[in-house]
């Protein structure tokens, strides 16, 4: 999948340094720094979304 994409995808959801330092290590050749960032990004997102689901009444 296109990296870029999936920065945008996340965008919403990060904070704005955090998504310009995705797009930086992108830009300047970084890919494996970039990988590894959306993917913890990821994984804490899908664990808050787990904490999530049973507080919801």
């Amino acid at each position: 999948m296109n990296l870029y994409y999936e920065v945008e995808v996340l965008k919403d959801k990060i904070p704005l340094n955090t998504y310009r330092t995705l797009l930086g290590q992108l830009n300047s050749g970084d890919v494996k720094g970039a990988e590894r960032g959306i993917l913890k990004i990821k994984r804490r997102l899908e664990k808050e979304a787990v904490s999530s689901e049973g507080t919801e009444n």
